[in-house]
């Protein structure tokens, strides 16, 4: 039997805690990706997750460093990090990089100095371009980056219509993710569906007490639910007990949440920022706003879905169907095995 390749992983955060997309999408590919590769990982020990005063991105490239002798004696580099790539080239190791959501990690940082550091991220793209032999995108488009679609692995069942009631939102409480829109919108509805609908509110973030702020505003306290981090499968199964998934962000790549909600048979209400539009259909599995929305908009489209929700769940199962982590993690894996024989044919040439 051939002897599998040994390949790091690089990730900012542990793919097994972290809440945001990176965590979810890394551990269902890990699942098959194991019966192509030797996978070691390489992230922040959970004693440096909890430093607060210096940004992780940075932690991990002294982490990193630390670790270099390490990394130069594996067969391959898979990165989901700006920052792991950019360590990652000077190992002289084959580099496969994947894009994960904006080009400047650091112009949503909670340290204020973070969009100040755009160039240092301009260069570093720079370098991961040149060096790097296989490149995808999760999300927005790029130059010679190929797309990768999210994989969907899990065993939470779809909930028949009478089971489910309320609205999700789930992600990180950020500016960019508009929240404070979701919640304007939702007291927009009717009081009968607001007294049959809550809004559960999933994650944390530097914007949760501004929320629960707004919310006190609006005397929504028994209409709001905030239910912090939760594991991602927890989170599914709690998803898969709500009506809609609601989303408003200014930005995205492509929300791994969505694509969990419709593998659920849970439609969509979103902004069509990103690669959302690609994978849910406007009148179809969801229903897609400009950024500019207006939140009374947004609760009419709410109510347009759930008087057409047999439909709308319907469709969203259909939409889910490129998201297969098994035939995913397939291509992924044939496109590293053919992109280094071709390295390695080159080199003989």
């Amino acid at each position: 039997m051939e002897k599998k390749l040994k390949v790091a992983v690089l990730l900012t955060n542990s793919y097994l805690t972290s809440y945001g997309g990176i965590g979810p999408f890394v551990r269902n590919l890990d699942i098959d990706l194991r019966n192509y590769f030797d996978l070691y990982y390489y992230f922040l020990p959970e004693k440096l997750e909890k430093v607060n005063l210096i940004p992780h991105r940075l932690l991990f490239v002294f982490f990193l460093l630390r670790n270099f002798r390490q990394l130069k004696n594996t067969d391959l580099i898979v990165s989901h990090s700006p920052e792991g790539s950019f360590v990652a080239t000077y190992t002289s190791k084959p580099l496969v990089h994947i894009f994960h959501g904006n080009t400047n990690p650091m112009e949503i940082s909670r340290f204020s100095f973070g969009r100040h550091l755009k160039w240092v991220f301009e260069y570093i793209n720079q370098v991961i371009y040149s060096k790097s032999f296989l490149l995808y995108s999760v999300g927005e488009k790029r130059p010679g980056a190929k797309k990768f679609v999210n994989p969907i692995s899990h065993e939470v069942s779809v909930k028949s219509l009478s089971e489910r009631e309320g609205f999700i939102f789930a992600g990180r409480l950020e500016k960019g993710k508009c929240i404070p829109k979701i919640i304007e919108a939702y007291n927009f509805l009717p009081e009968q569906l607001k007294a049959q609908h809550k809004l559960y509110i999933a994650g944390s973030g530097s914007e949760l007490a501004n929320l629960k702020e707004l919310v006190k505003k609006y005397d929504l306290d028994t209409h709001v639910v905030f239910l912090g981090n939760m594991d991602n499968r927890s989170l599914i199964e709690v998803t898969s007990q709500r009506k809609l998934l609601l989303m408003a962000s200014a930005f995205e790549g492509f929300p791994m949440a969505i694509a969990e909600a419709l593998s659920v048979g849970v439609p969509v209400v979103s902004t069509a920022v990103g690669d959302i539009p690609q994978f849910v259909e406007s009148g179809f599995s969801g229903l897609l706003y400009p950024t500019d929305f207006s939140p009374r908009e947004y609760a009419d489209g709410i109510e347009t879905m759930l008087d057409d929700y047999v439909r709308y769940s319907a469709n969203a199962l259909l939409a889910s169907r490129p998201f297969d982590a098994k035939e995913v993690t397939k291509g992924f894996a044939e496109d590293i095995l053919l992109g280094l024989r071709t390295i390695s044919l080159s080199k003989v040439a």
